[in-house]
Parts: structure tokens; sequence; C-alpha cells
């Protein structure tokens, strides 16, 4: 058995020494993990649905289907998503669900979040790759959801090797690269634990803070077109004073304390 290899899933022991660290292979794995399996009838059941909601399904004719979030349109899977959530400490989590009928992948990319790939049928090649390849820059922008971002190869060499028969799982750990490939038709769907940036669990709680305190309540000088040159310098410097001084305030250490207090009320997982 390799370093990413485990029997069974035990979510004390997958939480220590895999969760974004490195990825992990259960053979046979899937069901247990899920709960059930999800036949070829449910995809093209939820398929309906979605399109009867209205929902963006990709699809490539003749190659493949991709119905994002397909939990939405299961019940028990929508059930089950909301349950890992809940675990995970994630804000919300889904499955997507991904069809192949000939051979066929999408191009190696990452992702921020981390992915559980349940194979239902079909066999399907991954080759998986650590985040040190990445740039920082390309992380962060990643996770701050620039437009254009995760595409990216794998290095000559450098990838790890899985081969995903009927029932098994694969963990693809917060930004590792990955490829996958059917060799002919398959179905396969995918737990998505999106990661939360720093930037989102900080900002919309500042602003509350802010409020709360009615720090920067005082209206700004209107920069109407009847102002002169020099008035409208002097407003604009007016304005930058404040705004200096209302970054300062937010950085003091009791909206510091108020900010962490808001995060231990309604950051996932913060209250057990």
């Amino acid at each position: 058995m390799s370093e990413f290899e485990e029997a069974t899933f035990v979510p004390e022991r997958f939480f220590a020494e895999y969760w974004r660290r490195k990825p992990m292979f259960i053979r046979g794995g899937a069901e247990n993990f899920l709960g059930r399996r999800f036949t070829v009838a449910d995809f093209e059941a939820a398929g309906a649905a979605a399109t009867a909601a209205g929902a963006d399904i990709q699809e490539r004719a003749g190659e493949v289907t991709f119905i994002e979030d397909v939990s939405a349109h299961v019940p028990d899977l929508q059930e089950r998503a909301v349950r890992f959530g809940r675990d995970f400490a994630v804000p919300k989590a889904w499955f997507d669900a991904i069809r192949t009928y000939s051979a066929s992948g999408i191009g190696a990319h990452f992702d921020h979040s981390d992915n559980f790939v349940l194979q239902q049928n079909g066999v399907k090649q991954w080759t998986l790759a650590s985040p040190k390849h990445l740039s920082r820059a390309d992380i962060a922008k990643r996770m701050l959801n620039v437009a254009g971002v995760g595409g990216h190869d794998i290095p000559d060499g450098q990838g790890v090797e899985f081969v995903l028969e009927p029932g098994d799982l694969l963990y693809l750990p917060l930004f590792w690269l990955h490829h996958g490939v059917s060799n002919a038709a398959s179905l396969s769907i995918s737990l998505v634990c999106p990661a939360v940036s720093l930037y989102s669990a900080v900002l919309p709680f500042v602003g509350q803070a802010v409020r709360s305190r009615a720090l920067g309540h005082q209206p700004i000088r209107t920069l109407h077109a009847y102002l002169s040159t020099q008035e409208r310098a002097a407003a604009m410097a007016e304005i930058r004073q404040a705004t200096v001084e209302l970054l300062g305030r937010i950085s003091d250490e009791e909206i510091a304390d108020l900010v962490c207090s808001l995060q231990g009320k309604h950051l996932p997982g913060a209250l057990v």
C-alpha cells in the first residue's frame, strides 16, 4: 500500500494526515463514503431536473456532460452535501457529476476547493502534482476568483498516477494540480468543499464592526461640477485624510477584537 492509499475512510486519520497535505486513494471506498451508488439513471434524472430548472449544463456532444451542483437536483445528495459541509466546516459543499461517452478529459488545472472524486462507472486515470509548481500570484488570484486563472500544466515527471475503477475514491487536496482522463464511457461524482479566503473571513466582519462603533459616519465633501480646481483638490485631500484616519482606527485592538468575536460566532465550525 502506497503512502497515498488507505483501506477505509477514517475521518480522524484523514484530517490528521491528508487534509490539504496529500492525496488519498481508497480502493472501493466511494459507496461507503457516499452512502449509495449514483447510477446512469440517476444522472439522467438529475439532468432532466437541472434542465427544467434552467441550470447550466456543460456538454460536448458525444464526449462529455458536466452538471455542476447536481446535488441541487437530487434531494438525498443535497442532504449528504449539507452534512459534509457541516462536518468539514465549509460554508457550502456540493456534488458535481460528470459523464463521458468516449475517451475524453479536461486539461490540467488546480482548484480553490478540496474535492473527493467518487468513481461510479468506467475507468478514469488521474495525474496529480503538488502546489509547489504554482506561483503565489496564481494561488492568490484563484482564491480571489480572478477570471481565467486555474489552468496549469503538470510538469513532466512530477505527477503521481491513480487509476480509478468503479467504486474507488480519490481525494484531491486544495491547490493540487490534477488531470483526469476517461478511457471510454464513465460516470463519476465529486464532492466539492470550497476553501474560505482570509479576505472573505475578515472584510465582511470589519464592516459590521465599523458600523457598530459608528466609525466613518461623517458625510464627505460633495465633488459637484461647480468646484474650482483648487477646491476639488482640497476636497480630495480632505477625503484622503479622513480615509487614512478611518483605516488607522480600523486597525486598532478594539476593532480587531470585535472582528475576531464575530468570526467566532459566524465562521463554519467555530461553534461546536
